[in-house]
């Protein structure tokens, strides 16, 4: 049917005195459209309506429908781009979202198990087939099969950073002998041979030194550590605790102060400066240190608490009164 100009503008009015744009009803119908057609499994046809209204699409809740269509078709066609495009706008719009967060989770496991598949068919002997094989060995829990494929890939790659890191992250992971801290403390010294800007393999023998009461040392590993990653709150930690321990509660106090602000939710972060403050008798910054600790413990117990509730497989609600 033709409308005659009357009709249109009569159309036209009606339109604006709903509110509603032409072109925004046309976007809400195609963004409907696309949502039945990826439910109905037909992508292909949805995709292209999906993409079109995904910036625009209003109010909040079709956006989210839409982008979950999108993300659900992109997985399906593994267009692993589009996923990630149509993923990114539903994090920008609804952050800290749940449902989005648990999306997320599926789907970036989903496409490393997939690259995880191809890297595997295409290149079955190289140097990042092994790394990856270690990698699954360790997330499996069996770290001596993924510190022997490790071995196996300094074999062939001697140079190559991050993997004595790795070999001596792994042994501190297990039950500590009379020799792993020695054993960790070789992995992490190779490491800064060959990649002098490893923060991590400073802290840890930060760590290790500390352990070993060896406080000079450590304080000169967590200032090198924190000096290569100025946002590393454990580093800045570490060598707070230990000016601490030397009896240099005034010099403690500006890494502890850094630590706490990288990482304020840590309540061991915040009693060791409420200890830091007492010694030098700042008795009010200490008692707020103290209840910002005592704060920081409450909200990891009520976590663990829900997390406890989650796992048993009942309702936190119903549970209110056990």
């Amino acid at each position: 049917m033709v409308l005659t100009a009357r009709q249109a503008l009569s159309f036209g009015a009606l339109i604006l005195s709903l509110g509603v744009p032409a072109n925004c009803q046309d976007k809400t119908a195609d963004a409907e459209r696309g949502i039945q057609l990826a439910l109905d499994g037909k992508c292909v046809e949805a995709m292209p309506l999906l993409t079109r209204v995904l910036p625009d699409a209003t109010p909040k809740e079709l956006k989210r429908k839409v982008g979950k269509a999108g993300v659900r078709c992109s997985m399906l066609l593994n267009q692993q781009e589009n996923a990630g495009r149509f993923l990114t706008e539903l994090q920008q719009t609804f952050p800290h979202d749940p449902d989005i967060l648990f999306l997320a989770v599926h789907v970036y496991s989903d496409l490393a198990a997939l690259n995880s598949q191809s890297l595997m068919a295409t290149a079955p002997d190289s140097p990042e087939v092994i790394q990856l094989n270690a990698e699954n060995f360790a997330k499996q829990g069996d770290p001596q099969k993924a510190i022997a494929e490790y071995r196996v890939l300094l074999q062939r790659e001697p140079g190559m950073p991050g993997i004595h890191y790795r070999i001596g992250g792994l042994i501190l992971s297990q039950p500590a002998t009379a020799t792993s801290a020695e054993e960790a403390g070789k992995e992490f010294e190779a490491e800064l041979k060959i990649f002098p800007q490893n923060a991590g393999a400073e802290y840890y023998l930060g760590e290790l030194a500390r352990q070993a009461d060896k406080l000079p040392e450590a304080i000169r590993r967590y200032s090198r550590s924190a000096e290569l990653y100025p946002s590393f709150a454990e580093a800045h930690f570490g060598l707070g605790r230990c000016l601490l321990d030397s009896g240099k509660a005034s010099d403690a106090v500006a890494p502890l102060e850094t630590a706490a602000k990288l990482a304020p939710d840590n309540p061991t972060i915040h009693f060791t400066l409420a200890n830091a403050y007492q010694r030098l008798g700042r008795r009010e910054e200490a008692a707020r240190e103290f209840a910002l600790q005592k704060g920081a413990s409450e909200k990891i117990n009520q976590n663990t608490k829900a997390l406890r509730k989650n796992v048993s497989g009942a309702p936190a609600a119903g549970r209110e009164s056990q």
